[in-house]
């Protein structure tokens, strides 16, 4: 072979694949459009706030993989279809805190946490029920003392923090400085995080990825080696996730704190996808321990006085983890977020919270848990 063609074999193989991959791309990109940012959420705020969403606001969002979903904010920026004006006399409040987990992001508002938990708890007590959503991208840290303060000034008859193990990675982040709009969790500067950045934007990548990893025979061995970021299933825990949750310590301390003795709180725990695909297919758990961080969690919240419930007592064994959350983006999807709300409502019963027990009916799942 001569000298040349050293130069003009790699040039044909990159002209080939460009004729190839380009089309692709720009037809992957009509079929499968991408719009993740809630122009509603207002971030940036230099004060230890709670990130919120603009009063009456509406935008529109979407993974390749999802369906498009409207944000919509009630007038007070919550995400909820009721209002949030003062407690009716003789009804019954939730307010639910957190992160984009908690808020349901990428999920139609019918599907989510907040619209399923009102519904059952709808057919459940003599009383109307509203749930107010104060969730937020970024909403962890100190940011959950401002979230609690607002909720607690709803009159609520309980409020519930979600948590996943991202809210805990995210958690110490959200404590070191306020992050710019649009910059969530964005913590590498750089070319080499730009690359990644105009790479994570391929719908090409992101669709091969998809019909990959969306198989948990393929996703979790690759998952498990991803170093510390699967740490919190190994034990014993390492030093960054022992940290972790002693925030989260500090964090429960100071939600208890801002709502003060009188209102219920619920830690409402939901498992990474990692978790949920080794809860459902125990072959895939070999060595590990998806079961071990939501027990430190519970302990935790009882030692403040507040109650816990938790997603993963929802997964039904054999459930492929791509059924219940998004297989690319890691967020529940809107069957996710069905067993959030299961969760979430026994747990309400569970912790036989005064203003549940005298104006509901049990669910069966409570019922069948509760002591003689």
């Amino acid at each position: 072979m001569e000298r040349r063609d050293y130069f003009i074999l790699p040039l044909i193989v990159i002209a080939t694949v460009l004729v190839v991959a380009v089309p692709v791309e720009a037809a992957l990109r009509i079929f499968f459009p991408y719009s993740e940012a809630d122009r509603c959420v207002v971030y940036g705020d230099p004060r230890p706030s709670a990130f919120h969403a603009t009063a009456n606001c509406a935008s529109r969002i979407k993974v390749p993989e999802g369906p498009w979903v409207d944000m919509t904010y009630n007038e007070c920026g919550y995400r909820s279809t009721d209002p949030c004006t003062p407690k009716k006399p003789g009804s019954l409040r939730l307010a639910i805190i957190g992160s984009s987990l908690a808020a349901g992001y990428l999920v139609p508002y019918e599907a989510s946490v907040s619209a399923r938990a009102r519904e059952s708890l709808t057919a459940l007590c003599r009383l109307p029920v509203d749930v107010q959503n104060l969730g937020a991208e970024g909403n962890m840290g100190v940011r959950l003392t401002a979230s609690a303060e607002a909720a607690a000034a709803l009159d609520p008859d309980a409020i519930v923090l979600v948590v996943s193990p991202t809210d805990l990675v995210l958690d110490n982040a959200m404590d070191q400085a306020t992050p710019a709009p649009g910059a969530i969790a964005k913590h590498q500067t750089g070319w080499i995080q730009e690359l990644k950045v105009q790479l994570s934007r391929s719908r090409l990548l992101y669709m091969e990825s998809y019909l990959l990893l969306r198989n948990d025979d393929n996703y979790v061995p690759i998952y498990r080696r991803s170093g510390h970021k699967a740490d919190f299933m190994r034990l014993p825990l390492s030093q960054d996730w022992q940290e972790r949750l002693a925030h989260l310590d500090r964090d429960i301390a100071r939600v208890k704190a801002a709502i003060g003795p009188d209102i219920p709180l619920i830690i409402l725990f939901s498992p990474e996808r990692s978790q949920a695909a080794m809860l459902a297919t125990p072959h895939l758990a070999k060595g590990m321990a998806p079961a071990h961080l939501q027990s430190e969690i519970a302990r935790r919240a009882q030692a403040h006085g507040a109650h816990f419930a938790d997603m993963s007592t929802q997964i039904v064994p054999g459930t492929p983890s791509s059924s219940i959350y998004y297989a690319m983006n890691g967020h529940l999807n809107g069957e996710g977020h069905a067993l959030l709300a299961d969760a979430l409502v026994n747990g309400l019963f569970d912790a036989r919270i005064p203003a549940f027990e005298a104006a509901c009916a049990a669910p069966p799942a409570a019922l069948a848990q509760k002591p003689e």
